[in-house]
């Protein structure tokens, strides 16, 4: 199957530029007209990921909703993502490493559907995710998004245990400054032409773009939670979430991006969250830092991770360093660090981190 050229990729207008007040504004630039009603389009970034890409698209493939279309956009990847997805009879759209946001953004340029999900390369959608979404957006016009849970699997698609948050549903912005309780996109089911008129993903937000937009649709009060599983979200050793650098930068652009919108009853809420956010990705890049010390691991992550950790977190830093100082003085031995305890739970604060 030919690759679809990015010059007939449409532009999108700056991120977040609809009218306050969230009426929903068409942009035809984005958004093809369309004669099938509740077609669904199924976006599938794509970097490095073609030992997962033929799952991920067979699950989409076996729903048991059948008006979708599977777009995958190979952002760039070196391996061979490309093939699988021409193999599968997907449509594919080939574009120069460009990040997961501007990714996400090229798929929904050429989406056809009347809602879209956004489906990571490496997760897979259980049976029954598209017709349950469609039935929620049908039943609630006036919501712009639904999402739901996951089920957790690993490299090996084995199930692993996950717990789940309580979720207060009548303000689901106060829950999202919080912490993002969505832990995939591909649990969300957005309405397209909303998300294009919101700009799509901010792609300078790296793994957090879509933290930004729940957070943009739930100030206006559009979104739906359903407490169902809808997606298997796979943990293995290149998942972006488990570097907590990454992560921390990317979630504090997300709340500078919302300080600028966020309401007056909410702002002390903001600054909470930033505080915990801080303290939580701050306290798995100290638990690396020893890690890593130990084992005699360093290079330029760490000198990043340093500077990290003193520019936004550093009365953590400081005080991790004087615990470290009264052992040596103290002529105590380094305390045991917990194998494994450095994994998936680094893409949500914990219920302990952020509830104290």
């Amino acid at each position: 199957m030919s690759s679809i050229p990015l010059h007939q990729i449409s532009a999108f207008p700056p991120f977040l530029s609809s009218p306050e007040s969230g009426a929903p504004v068409r942009s035809s630039t984005l958004i093809r007209s369309r004669t099938i009603q509740s077609f669904v389009t199924i976006v599938i970034p794509c970097f490095n990921y073609s030992e997962y890409l033929g799952k991920a698209i067979r699950s989409v493939q076996a729903q048991q909703y059948g008006a979708f279309e599977i777009i995958v956009v190979d952002d760039g990847s070196t391996d061979d993502s490309a093939a699988v997805a021409e193999r599968a009879g997907v449509k594919l759209i080939r574009q120069p490493n460009s990040g997961l946001g501007a990714a996400r953004n090229t798929g929904l340029a050429a989406a056809t559907g009347e809602f879209v999900v956004f489906l990571d390369a490496d997760d897979e959608l259980l049976p029954d995710a598209l017709a349950s979404g469609v039935a929620v957006l049908r039943a609630r016009p006036a919501k712009s998004c639904v999402v739901r849970r996951c089920q957790m699997i690993d490299a090996q698609d084995r199930e692993l245990p996950v717990h789940y948050r309580e979720i207060d549903t009548e303000d689901l912005y106060r829950e999202w400054l919080d912490a993002n309780f969505v832990w995939t996109p591909g649990a969300a089911m957005f309405r397209t032409d909303r998300i294009a008129a919101l700009g799509g993903f901010p792609p300078d937000l790296g793994p957090a773009s879509d933290y930004a937009i729940y957070l943009a649709l739930a100030r206006r009060g559009e979104v739906a939670f359903e407490a169902r599983e809808v997606v298997r979200y796979r943990q293995h050793d290149h998942n972006m979430s488990l570097d907590p650098v990454l992560m921390l930068q990317a979630v504090l652009g997300v709340l500078r991006l919302e300080r600028q919108h966020v309401p007056v009853a909410y702002r002390g809420r903001l600054r909470t969250s930033r505080r915990l956010w801080r303290e939580y990705y701050g306290e798995q890049i100290v638990e690396r830092l020893r890690r890593d010390w130990r084992s005699g691991r360093l290079g330029w992550w760490h000198t990043v991770a340093i500077w990290t950790l003193a520019r936004h977190t550093s009365g953590l830093m400081f005080r991790q360093l004087g615990i470290k100082l009264s052992r040596v003085l103290r002529g105590i031995a380094p305390g045991h660090l917990e194998s494994g305890r450095f994994n998936s739970d680094v893409s949500e604060p914990s219920a302990k981190s952020m509830r104290g």
